[in-house]
């Protein structure tokens, strides 16, 4: 368990914390796969209600976290994306308040979009495996923020 998660962020018009998660890079391998260690703090809103006596990360979270590490990656590359789809997912272990997820991504490229095949692992376990499905966003509406 990490005990040092702190996170800080606006709120987006879901709600939400826009960085209720930290993304830290530790190695983009010239390979086409990326790492990043991903964490959610136990102030997060996502914990609430989830389960109050022993709160669990959603799933839709760590799904979030992936995409989210999907985006930033994308972007310090010049380049933005809109995710398309998020399919064959499988999740195996329950993610706690300020634990560290490792998340790797395969960056295969796929005609007519893109496929990032994903992994987040806990402690060299896996918690959940998937694949996100993006398209470039085309230039002209690079301005608009939109489903993005």
């Amino acid at each position: 368990m990490i005990t040092d998660c702190r996170i800080s962020g606006d709120v987006d018009r879901s709600g939400m914390a826009e960085n209720w998660h930290s993304i830290s890079y530790k190695k983009d391998v010239p390979t086409g796969e990326v790492w990043a260690e991903v964490c959610a703090e136990a102030g997060s809103p996502w914990f609430s209600g989830h389960f109050p006596a022993e709160p669990i990360l959603p799933g839709i979270a760590i799904l979030s976290m992936v995409t989210d590490v999907i985006r930033q990656y994308e972007s310090e590359k010049g380049r933005r994306i809109r995710v398309s789809g998020i399919r064959r997912v499988r999740f195996r272990l329950p993610v706690s308040p300020d634990e560290l997820l490792m998340i790797s991504l395969s960056l295969p490229s796929q005609e007519g979009g893109l496929s990032y095949h994903f992994k987040c692992e806990l402690n060299g376990k896996t918690v959940c495996t998937g694949t996100v499905t993006a398209e470039p966003v085309p230039d002209e509406i690079q301005g608009h923020d939109a489903f993005l």
